[in-house]
């Protein structure tokens, strides 16, 4: 029941101050005004809400937190949620050197020079890496082209390269799969397995001139003490490179 309270002024010439009508149009201008303030609140709070998950974003992008890994073979990085630490060409110890070091290295394409040191009488040297792909199935036209890479960062927290898969297992993601690497069994230097983009591409600047070096080769497992099956030494092992946060 609508209650209409209103002021009376005792006049012959003198109407009520409010009628149903103007009280009515009073409320509704009220409640209107409430709506509006109340628009206005909610607006401002969804921005201020929006504002902060921005920036919360925005920290996890920019946190330290993660893990990285290299991508051989490529100079990006496989997912728009990576971030790319540095890209430049792959690098090892010379494929007839016996001593040096054993694993690839992913030189930087802007490096800082040490220029304190101009000499040594003992010396390990860095040499650029090639793939070795002659008469293969896949990758045979990067043949003695120098290989690139890049480091990448992922918020996971931590990742892992598994030979002979192409999938992650559950609850890993995958970053990339490809080509298990390595350098070649019959020559004097040996180098850590790696694992090269299915999508392996040229080093930016790279000509097919065989300047040998470190030596990327695929890898086919041998059937004695390995099982084949599940393995056949028909196939080279492909590989995955897999991250978990």
């Amino acid at each position: 029941m609508l209650m209409l309270v209103c002021l009376v002024v005792v006049s012959e010439t003198t109407e009520p101050e409010c009628t149903p009508s103007n009280y009515e149009e009073k409320l509704l201008e009220k409640f209107v005004r409430m709506e509006f303030k109340m628009e206005q609140t909610l607006n401002r709070t969804m921005q201020g809400a929006i504002g902060t998950l921005k920036e919360i974003e925005a920290r996890l992008l920019m946190s330290s937190t993660g893990a990285t890994y290299i991508r051989w073979g490529r100079s990006s990085c496989p997912h728009s949620n990576n971030r790319l630490v540095y890209h430049g060409f792959a690098g090892g110890t010379h494929y007839s050197y016996i001593g040096g070091g054993a694993d690839f290295q992913c030189l930087p394409s802007d490096p800082e020079l040490e220029t304190v040191v101009t000499n040594a009488k003992f010396r390990s040297s860095m040499w650029g890496a090639e793939y070795e792909t002659d008469g293969a199935t896949a990758l045979s036209s990067l043949n003695n082209h120098e290989v690139p890479c890049a480091v990448c960062f992922t918020n996971a927290t931590t990742t892992i390269m598994i030979p002979a898969r192409k999938t992650c297992y559950s609850g890993w993601k995958l970053e990339y799969y490809g080509f298990l690497m390595a350098e070649r069994d019959s020559l004097d230097n040996n180098k850590q397995y790696v694992c090269v983009d299915q999508n392996a591409e040229a080093a930016p600047g790279s000509s097919s001139s065989n300047t040998n070096g470190a030596l990327f080769n695929f890898v086919f497992p041998i059937c004695k003490t390995l099982k084949c099956p599940p393995y056949s030494s028909a196939f080279a092992l492909a590989c995955a490179v897999c991250s978990k946060m």
